[in-house]
């Protein structure tokens, strides 16, 4: 831990909108940061999706930030006391449990990091303060590169194909600036020739998330019945004008259950299977994250429900991991570390197929919301929260140390 003060500025979503703030990671990295702040007299901010900022011709970003204050209580105990169970839809509108200054213009530019975490907001302001984020690391450490969230080939749904094509699902996108509509149609049925007319087909938005956009081409797993097909020219141009590039994925039926399995069902599901599911990894720096015993973290393993496409949607059990999956993560962290995702992770589909016990379906490369979640799992909410921000702390310990090779000046309170 760092005991010389320090200034951080998260962007976070505001908690008073999320829909399950029992485990918002940016919420959570907010209130940790803050505990570590009153051991040394650090100073700790937050900016939301609507907050004002501008850039000067100088290159410097000022944001309007609220300099937080105190919290009345730890989130995880304050929302959890609230509900013990998730109402995506009723838990919307959740009180905050911290206090802040009112907003006062603060400049990226001088301070010790700048933590990029928020999901909301309109996107294409998103992405212009991004590129004035970007202009800023070189004078501050700014955790999430905003290069990875500018780059194409950095898409959650892009990069794992990008790292291993073997170890994905057979995918094809119809992004291409030269392909008209009509190409990308034919592209499409094409792709669907080469998977040998699969009953069932998965198309989503190339940059959503959360499940938001997912459609089902072909037969339907959840209810049996077939609709849309796959070869209709006629869905292929709603769904290319309503959502834009779009990824044309086959179908992996172990996400699911086997079986008809109710919610209730699932419950009593044995930990130790391995032959169906979604599992959500997390890298820190490159490196899986452990327990207070020294042991690689138990991670999440979701079945969607009965009625949902989506492993949001159902039941986490704690699962270690295979030996075939530690054996990728092996392989998968050191590039993790070459791209700068300093915290990241993604999502495995789990198979009964010893050829490909699993499929690499998404590459989450920020802060993502199953920091709390894993922690939780582990029996300590905040203990990948605090291994976050252990991490930032060597980002911009490494950059200093840099900035006095080079001999330039250090921060206040850094000499």
């Amino acid at each position: 831990m760092n005991d010389c003060p320090q200034k951080l500025l998260f962007f976070i979503d505001r908690i008073e909108h999320s829909s399950y703030p029992v485990t918002e990671t940016g919420y959570a990295l907010v209130y940790r940061a803050w505990m570590r702040a009153l051991s040394n007299c650090s100073e700790v901010y937050v900016a939301y999706p609507d907050s004002d900022w501008h850039e000067s011709a100088a290159g410097e970003l000022y944001v309007r930030a609220h300099r937080v204050l105190s919290f009345s209580a730890a989130p995880y105990a304050f929302y959890r006391s609230q509900r013990e169970s998730y109402r995506a839809d009723a838990d919307v509108g959740s009180s905050r449990c911290h206090a802040e200054l009112p907003a006062a213009a603060l400049l990226v530019n001088a301070l010790d990091a700048a933590i990029w975490r928020q999901e909301t907001g309109d996107p294409a302001r998103s992405m212009l303060l991004l590129r004035a984020l970007s202009r800023v690391e070189r004078d501050t450490t700014v955790y999430l590169s905003p290069a990875l969230a500018l780059e194409p080939r950095f898409g959650s749904k892009v990069l794992p194909r990008t790292f291993d094509e073997r170890l994905t699902p057979r995918t094809w996108f119809t992004e291409a600036a030269d392909k008209s509509p009509e190409d990308k149609i034919a592209g499409a049925m094409r792709f669907v020739h080469e998977l040998g007319r699969p009953e069932t087909l998965i198309v989503k938005p190339l940059y959503g998330n959360n499940g938001v956009g997912i459609h089902v081409l072909g037969r339907d797993p959840r209810s049996g019945q077939s609709a849309h097909g796959p070869l209709d020219r006629r869905v292929w141009s709603e769904l290319l004008a309503r959502y834009g590039e779009l990824v044309v994925q086959e179908y992996v039926p172990s996400v699911r259950a086997p079986g008809d399995i109710s919610a209730d069902g699932l419950s009593v599901v044995p930990v130790d299977r391995h032959d169906f599911g979604e599992v959500r990894f997390l890298l820190i720096d490159g490196e899986l994250p452990r327990g207070v015993d020294g042991r690689p973290c138990v991670f999440a393993r979701r079945v969607p429900v009965a009625d949902s496409l989506v492993a949001d949607s159902g039941i986490s059990h704690p699962t270690t991991l295979s030996r075939a999956e530690l054996a990728f993560l092996e392989r998968l962290g050191p590039a993790y570390r070459r791209w700068g995702i300093y915290f990241g992770g993604g999502d495995v589909i789990r198979t009964p197929d010893p050829a490909r016990p699993f499929v690499f379906t998404d590459a989450a490369r920020s802060v993502c919301g199953h920091a709390v979640v894993t922690g939780a799992l582990n029996g300590a909410p905040y203990l990948i929260v605090d291994q976050i921000l252990d991490s930032l702390e060597r980002h911009i310990a490494r950059r200093y140390e840099t900035l006095v090779d080079r001999g330039h000046a250090l921060a206040p309170g850094h000499a």
